[in-house]
């Protein structure tokens, strides 16, 4: 709770306040302290993207049907295929780590000696792809130009379906662009805030997806802040049409 409330008085808000005063107070920090206007602060965005993540994140926890995610398999089979994952990997575990598989202590030490562990950066401290990032949000925009919402889901799902597939990090950033550029070129109604660019199911697709190359949540969230001031940085540059936003608002 402690987190959530400095979450919100990142923002400037009260811990409760509605989903109104949180769209409206974070566009208008994000805006006020982008790192492309002048007297900018790249630390402060990433701090209010990182609070602002985290309330929607909590809201989502309270309303878990508010998750809106591509469709893998009907709910019941995703969750029975789960529970025998986690059943499997459990057993793997305890045959490696305490079972008849495990090295005896002298083995262990003979192998530690022969091959000493090196600390390594996690692999979301790498550099983004800007190439990648950049190309992605220039096509996000042509399909968003469009009005063709059938094609921004479209080019998501295949994104993330590629993402799962093969996990790396170009792929990750490519999805993860595509997906805040098209939250930002739509300026989403957060009373209406559902579907599959919502902030929520967004969120969870981009995290799924990240999770698969690494385990340290503050490293992931590090690089997703990174992806959208990049892309915000990216949508800022280029020349929109008169009467944005180019996409119709979900009503």
């Amino acid at each position: 709770m402690a987190a959530d409330a400095s979450a919100y008085a990142t923002l400037g808000l009260e811990p409760g306040a509605d989903p109104v005063a949180i769209e409206q107070a974070y566009k208008r920090l994000i805006k006020e302290h982008h790192p492309d206007r002048a007297g900018g602060d790249s630390g402060r965005a990433a701090e209010i993207n990182r609070a602002y993540r985290e309330i929607r994140a909590h809201q989502a926890s309270r309303n878990p049907l508010d998750l809106h995610d591509w469709p893998l398999a009907p709910r019941t089979e995703r969750a029975w295929l789960a529970i025998a994952i986690l059943l499997l990997l459990s057993g793997i575990g305890f045959l490696v780590t305490g079972g008849p598989l495990m090295p005896d202590t002298e083995t262990r030490a003979s192998i530690a000696k022969s091959h000493p562990q090196k600390a390594s950066p996690d692999l979301m401290d790498r550099a983004l792809d800007f190439a990648v990032i950049d190309e992605t949000v220039e096509n996000a925009l042509r399909i968003a130009r469009s009005r063709d919402e059938m094609a921004l889901a479209s080019a998501s799902r295949d994104c993330h379906h590629l993402l799962r597939t093969s996990p790396n990090l170009s792929q990750l950033d490519r999805c993860a662009a595509f997906d805040d550029a098209v939250v930002e070129l739509q300026d989403r109604d957060p009373l209406r805030d559902q579907g599959p660019f919502s902030e929520i199911a967004v969120t969870g697709r981009v995290w799924a997806g990240a999770t698969a190359l690494s385990d340290d949540s503050v490293a992931i969230d590090g690089r997703l802040d990174r992806i959208r001031l990049r892309v915000q940085m990216k949508l800022a540059g280029m020349a929109q049409p008169a009467g944005s936003p180019v996409v119709p608002r979900n009503r």
